[in-house]
């Protein structure tokens, strides 16, 4: 029987309150949260966060998936599309460690809204989901805002719908130029170039008509002035997958890959000007395998490979290379993606020193019937850059008769004992995982209408890295957990 924490549960809430808020200035790069915008990134006490991909309206719902370690005074901010009118805002207080999730339509039910969340305090963190009766999709959000983002895994093939997501929650207008590159190389964007995003507002471009028929395109959004957050959302008639920017890393972690049902492939690019050595490792749940394909990734020429060819999942993925490259996780049914040529083998040897696996750790079984329920769906999720012993985990539960887990992947050759302290509700107590070195474990939760629970702090032993998969009848989406102190 599959393994459920059943929390019951009345969230504690402080007082609410409407006020009119202006976002804060934004956060250099490199400050903030060790979030994957930014490798290498300081872990800090950053305040502001920024939301580019949220929708509620007539068919779409939507949360802002709220956590917070500590108390804090939390507001949410949403840009009103016509400028002339005052955003719509929503204050409230979290005593930490607590998680909330704020249905968008509290305060807005128009369509797109992108939203900016302000905390006194922190570690606290946001991610958002958002679903109809026929997609679900979600995302973290961000604290840190680079000058240059990078979106891997774009589809404008048959079938296939790409929009790009501009949102600029700064007062200032900014002023971005845009690049494409795919498998046939540099892809022109015309009217990219010098493209304004007036203050407090977002644009959303269509880009399967801009550079239709490509199965593999990477994008490049430079901010000439001014700042801009970009997303990607991918549809194929049948879900939606969302993601947001990345900076580019030599290191790629990936707990959650895939649920039952789904394929899942991974997208590298680089951009750079020399080609760069790419091993992958696998973590399954009885161990690990190391360096299960290495290969040459070409500048300019993003390539996905289909994962399945190298194990049967589930399991997590590690990239390492030895040049900064971008890479993004993307799982649908089989036949959903294309297929990439792929380049020569490196000759220089990159396997790390990580121990193989144990089979102690706890890992999920199948439904009460033996058999594990499979999904359709379309989902995406960016990386972790560096494994943490500290993660706060958002939105767990609330997308209604939906499937979610929390993925817990140990690069590591040390056992892992990793505490869960449950967030939004009042009744339970952690509980205590085993994950073994070279390993992930899969944890199940129940609905947030059944436990209360919203929200989770992971309090690991060694490093470790975390995600979180949502599944159901709607579709399917991964979002990854955010490291704090």
């Amino acid at each position: 029987m599959r393994r459920i924490l059943a929390i019951i549960a009345a969230v504690t809430l402080g007082a609410l309150a409407w006020i009119q808020v202006e976002p804060s200035a934004p956060n250099e790069p490199g400050l903030g949260f060790s979030v994957p915008i930014d490798p290498g990134g300081a872990i800090g006490d950053q305040s502001v966060w920024y939301c580019p991909w949220v929708e509620s309206g007539a068919v779409r719902d939507s949360t802002y998936d709220i956590g917070a370690a500590v108390d804090v005074e939390a507001s949410i901010t949403l840009p009103n599309p016509n400028p002339t009118l005052e955003p719509d805002t929503l204050a409230f207080v979290l005593r930490g460690p607590d998680a909330r999730s704020v249905d968008t339509a509290e305060l807005a039910r128009r369509g797109p809204t992108p939203g900016i969340v302000e905390f006194d305090d922190g570690p606290a963190v946001v991610s958002n989901t958002m679903w109809t009766d026929e997609l679900l999709t979600g995302d973290r959000c961000v604290v840190s805002v680079p000058k240059v983002w990078h979106l891997v895994g774009g589809i404008t093939a048959e079938g296939f719908t790409l929009e790009l997501r501009l949102f600029n929650p700064f007062p200032e207008a900014a002023k971005v130029t845009v690049q494409a590159v795919s498998e046939f190389g540099s892809s022109p964007l015309a009217g990219f170039e010098g493209l304004d995003v007036p203050g407090r507002s977002w644009i959303t471009e269509d880009l399967s008509r801009v550079i239709p028929f490509l199965d593999n395109v990477t994008l490049t959004v430079k901010a000439d002035t001014g700042l801009v957050i970009p997303a990607l959302v991918l549809n194929n008639g049948t879900d939606e997958a969302s993601w947001i920017g990345i900076s580019q890393s030599a290191t790629w972690d990936f707990p959650v890959t895939s649920v039952p049902g789904l394929e899942p492939t991974l997208v590298l690019s680089n951009t750079g000007n020399l080609p760069a050595n790419v091993t992958i490792d696998v973590f399954a749940t009885d161990g690990a395998m190391l360096e299960v394909t290495s290969l040459l990734v070409s500048p300019q020429q993003p390539v996905r490979l289909h994962l399945s060819d190298f194990a049967t999942p589930p399991f997590g993925v590690r990239v390492r290379s030895n040049r900064p490259i971008g890479a993004v996780i993307q799982a649908g049914p089989p036949g959903t993606f294309p297929r990439s040529e792929l380049g020569d083998r490196p000759d220089e040897d990159l396997t790390a020193d990580v121990a193989p696996g144990g089979d102690d750790g706890d890992v999920t079984e199948s439904g009460d019937d033996g058999v594990p329920d499979t999904y359709i769906g379309l989902a995406s999720t960016t990386g972790n850059t560096d494994p943490a012993t500290r993660w706060l985990l958002t939105g767990i539960g609330v997308v209604p008769a939906a499937d979610t887990s929390i993925w817990l992947m140990n690069p590591s050759g040390d056992q892992a004992t990793v505490t869960l302290i449950p967030l939004g509700a009042t009744a339970a107590g952690p509980d205590k995982i085993i994950v073994a070195p070279g390993t992930i474990v899969e944890v199940p939760f129940a609905e947030v209408s059944e436990t209360g629970l919203t929200g989770l702090i992971v309090d690991a032993t060694v490093p470790i890295s975390t995600g979180l998969s949502i599944a159901g009848s709607r579709g399917v989406a991964f979002i990854g957990g955010i490291p704090v102190e």
